[in-house]
């Protein structure tokens, strides 16, 4: 039973757990909080999937007859909590925020023309500088988060906060100087790389949605921290290549109950943060863990981590599993929306990542290789290219070629792009180029027609 000061005891009523029934507030349980996959303490029963996650863990209960009791002070959990799950009027300010308030609300997608689009305002290869070294800042400050979160300590996050406001600010410039660096991919480093991959690219969405300031920082530091339960995990476990036993696949699932506790553990505003961490393996359909929730019960941060984490994982070379294609990747989440994921979410990340995102190998028709620059939204499939080997995959002069270009009649179909290629094929990986002045001057005649278009396209980015 919970020893908190503020409860009061006398309007409490034990309870089996088969008694239970939504509405109900649960004040405390016949087990301590953290060996449960319970977000915070003390909520309002709202959905079934809440009720049979109790019945798994709790023999019994204790509840508030007059809903919650908590003298003439305010609730010091249910400010975090969330006010009985998506009635505060600020929900940025009541913790485990913009949840949808039921499962006919207008969601972030069906909104976005509410709100005002981010233009590109800064040429790619000036960002690239800038983004360099925050994605560096980032490998020191994330390589700190994940030893302390492997010791078991309370997670330092002020410098992670710092880290999350920089690659904000470079992702409102320009997002595709901070994307082309989530392309270099080393297996050895997939746990640092994949927290910092999971921040960029949930802030590039977030910024295609048109979320403002404060809640790109949010989730930005929600997918920087989503999978730091996983090294409370053993290696041999994680990397392990063949089929796992019942009880490691159960240890891995444990990673998202632990992220949270080592969450909880280090204070501060991390609510979103633990949001993701507990949520992230959930499932639009109610099959996934540690919960079993739906999506409408999931935060918008814990749904945009999903499918986030659940992408960068499969373009990523790991120990159990080769990398995918951009394009076999997001193949999967139209596949899945619906059922893993959130579905107006799932395809508004396809239409961001489009089918050559910067820094994508490709084979051009006529056999030459190339790596995708950038793109506009509407013609993604007609991207800017620098075309780095010949059709005998020979070293030649690099050049560029706007493959816009090719409906105008003034380059030839031959250049269209035939299929992409992972990083390292005949030879050519992204760490061997670097994006110059002639680049810049590319990259800002197409970001002049980006925002030339964006007034009528939704999501621009």
């Amino acid at each position: 039973m919970s020893d908190n000061i503020f409860l009061d005891r006398s309007n409490w009523l034990r309870l089996p757990v088969s008694n239970l029934k939504q509405g109900m507030f649960v004040a405390s349980l016949d087990r301590p909080w953290m060996e449960t996959p319970f977000l915070t303490q003390g909520f309002v029963i709202s959905s079934e999937a809440e009720i049979r996650k109790l019945r798994e863990y709790c023999k019994y209960v204790y509840v508030d007859k007059g809903g919650s009791s908590w003298r003439a002070k305010k609730d010091p959990f249910r400010q975090t909590f969330g006010q009985a799950r998506g009635t505060a009027k600020d929900p940025d300010k009541a913790g485990l925020a913009d949840r949808v308030k039921g499962k006919d609300a207008q969601s972030l997608v069906a909104t976005i023309n509410m709100r005002t689009p981010y233009p590109v305002t800064t040429a790619v290869a000036e960002e690239h500088r800038l983004a360099y070294e925050t994605y560096s800042r980032a490998r020191e400050v994330t390589a700190d988060i994940l030893n302390q979160a492997g010791a078991g300590n309370a997670i330092e996050t002020e410098a992670a906060s710092e880290v999350v406001r920089h690659c904000v600010d470079s992702i409102l410039r320009n997002p595709d100087a901070l994307m082309w660096m989530t392309k270099n991919r080393h297996m050895e480093s997939y746990r640092l790389e994949h927290s910092i991959n999971v921040c960029v690219l949930a802030i590039t969405f977030g910024r295609h949605l048109r979320l403002d300031t404060s809640r790109l920082e949010k989730l930005g530091m929600a997918g920087l921290l989503h999978d730091v339960g996983t090294m409370q995990i053993p290696e041999q476990v994680l990397n392990k290549t063949g089929a796992l036993s019942e009880e490691e696949f159960t240890l891995i699932r444990s990673h998202t109950t632990r992220g949270r506790d080592l969450l909880l553990k280090s204070g501060g505003s991390l609510s979103y943060s633990m949001d993701a961490a507990v949520n992230h393996h959930e499932r639009a359909d109610g099959k996934g863990y540690p919960r079993g929730l739906l999506s409408h019960e999931l935060s918008d941060y814990a749904r945009i981590i999903s499918i986030v984490d659940a992408f960068d994982a499969m373009i990523s070379e790991r120990h159990h599993a080769p990398a995918k294609s951009t394009h076999e990747a997001l193949k999967v989440i139209f596949r899945e929306r619906g059922k893993q994921f959130d579905e107006e979410l799932a395809l508004e990340f396809i239409q961001l990542i489009g089918p050559y995102p910067p820094g994508t190998l490709v084979e051009l028709q006529n056999g030459c290789v190339a790596l995708v620059l950038s793109s506009q939204m509407k013609k993604r499939h007609l991207p800017l290219v620098k075309v780095v080997l010949d059709n005998d995959k020979q070293q030649l002069e690099p050049y560029f070629l706007n493959l816009q270009d090719v409906e105008q009649g003034t380059v030839a179909r031959e250049n269209l792009i035939a299929r992409v290629l992972k990083d390292g094929s005949y030879g050519v990986s992204l760490e061997d180029f670097e994006i110059g002045s002639e680049l810049a001057s590319q990259q800002q005649a197409v970001a002049e027609d980006d925002e030339s278009e964006s007034e009528d396209q939704p999501g621009e980015s």
